[in-house]
C-alpha cells in the first residue's frame, strides 16, 4: 500500500470508559440486551490505543467516531458527545466525532446539537434509521434539520442496536431487523426529509441494508402528491414503464442520488460490493469497517478494505471509496 493513500472510516464505533464500564457492570457478560439496546460490549470498543494500533496497521488515516447508546438518554448522549470530543482535540489527524442526540427528548436534543456545535466543535450527526419509536421523517426533527441544514453537518446514520420489534433468536435483530431498519429509513427520507431539507447530506450504513435487492420495489411505489397520476393509479404498484410515464423516474433517481452508503456490514463479502454499483455509483459509497464489532482486528480491517479493493470498478473509484469522497464530505482537508 502507497504511503501516501488516504483511508477514511466513517463507520467507526467507539465508546468513552466511563460508558462502557457502566454497561460492562450491568451486563456481566459481553452483550447487553434491554428494552432499548442489544450490543457486543467488545474491549476495544473503550480502548482508544487499541483503535489506534489496528488503524496504523490496516493503513487507515482518520475515522469517524460514532454510538449507539444516545436511546438511553441526555446524560448518556452528554457524556458521549464530551468523551468523542475529547478523543479529537487530543487526535485531531486520526478522529473526528459525531454529535449523538437524545431524540425521544426534543428539548434535550435541540441542546445538546447546539452544544455539539458550539461548544464541543464537532462537526457531523449521528442520528439512528429510528431512534426507539421516532422515524426520521417524525415532525419532532424538523427543528434539528434545520439547524443540521444551516451548519452544514453530515448525517451518519446507524439503525438502533435493537431495532423496535426485533427478535435476538439466531441474531436475527442484527442479521435481518437493523439491515431493514436503515432499508425503511432511506424511504421515509427520500419521501419526506429530503424534499424539504434538500441540502442534507447522510451516510446510510451497510450498503443501504436490503436496498441492493429492494430499489427497484421502492421506486414501485414511489409517489408525489404533485406528479400527474390518474387517481385510479394512486397506491398501486407502477411498473418502469408507468414510473417513466408518470415522471416519477427522475423525481426518484435525484432524491436517491442524494444519498451516500458505506461499506461496513457486509462480513467483507465481495458480492454486496457489486450488488452496491447496480443502485447508484461509486462516488456515493464510502468505506466503512463497523469496528471494533464487525472488524475486530487489523486482519478484519485489512480484509474489508481488500473487498473494496477487490470490487469492479476503477482505481479512480476505489480511490473515492477509500477515502477522497469522504475526506471532502468531513472537510478532512
Amino acid at each position: 500500500m502507497a504511503l501516501a493513500e488516504l483511508i477514511v472510516d466513517v463507520h467507526h464505533h467507539y465508546m468513552p470508559a466511563i460508558l462502557f464500564d457502566r454497561l460492562a457492570a450491568q451486563a456481566g457478560g459481553k452483550r447487553i440486551v434491554t428494552k432499548e439496546i442489544s450490543l457486543t460490549l467488545h474491549p476495544s470498543r473503550k480502548d482508544l490505543e487499541s483503535h489506534i494500533k489496528c488503524m496504523d496497521e490496516a493503513g487507515i488515516t482518520v475515522s469517524i467516531l460514532t454510538d449507539q447508546v444516545q436511546v438511553m438518554g441526555a446524560e448518556v448522549a452528554k457524556a458521549l458527545n464530551d468523551g468523542i470530543a475529547e478523543v479529537e482535540r487530543k487526535y485531531p489527524d486520526r478522529f473526528r466525532g459525531a454529535i449523538h442526540l437524545p431524540i425521544h427528548e426534543p428539548e434535550a436534543a435541540k441542546r445538546e446539537l447546539e452544544r455539539g456545535i458550539n461548544e464541543l466543535g464537532l462537526r457531523a450527526v449521528a442520528l439512528l434509521a429510528c431512534h426507539l419509536d421516532i422515524q426520521l421523517d417524525n415532525p419532532v426533527m424538523n427543528s434539528l434539520f434545520e439547524i443540521i441544514q444551516k451548519n452544514n453537518l453530515p448525517i451518519v446514520i446507524h439503525p438502533q442496536s435493537k431495532p423496535t420489534g426485533s427478535d435476538t433468536l439466531y441474531n436475527l435483530d442484527r442479521c435481518v431487523f437493523r439491515p431493514l431498519e436503515t432499508t425503511q429509513a432511506i424511504v421515509r427520507v427520500m419521501n419526506s426529509v429530503l424534499p424539504r431539507f434538500p441540502e442534507l447530506r447522510f451516510i446510510m450504513p451497510h450498503l443501504g441494508g436490503g436496498t441492493s435487492a429492494l430499489k427497484g420495489r421502492m421506486m414501485a411505489f414511489f409517489e408525489t402528491e404533485d406528479a400527474d397520476i390518474p387517481g385510479e393509479m394512486r397506491g398501486y404498484l407502477k411498473t418502469q414503464s408507468e414510473q417513466k410515464k408518470f415522471g416519477l423516474t427522475d423525481r426518484f433517481e435525484k432524491l436517491f442520488q442524494r444519498l451516500y452508503f458505506d461499506t461496513a456490514g457486509t462480513g467483507a463479502w465481495l458480492p454486496s460490493m457489486t450488488a452496491a454499483f447496480n443502485i447508484t455509483t461509486p462516488d456515493r459509497i464510502m468505506f466503512g469497517s463497523d469496528y471494533p464489532l464487525e472488524c475486530k482486528t487489523a486482519a478484519n480491517l485489512i480484509e474489508s478494505l481488500n473487498m473494496v479493493r477487490q470490487s469492479p470498478c476503477s482505481a479512480a473509484d476505489k480511490t473515492a471509496i477509500l477515502g477522497e469522497t469522504a475526506a471532502r464530505l468531513f472537510h478532512l482537508k
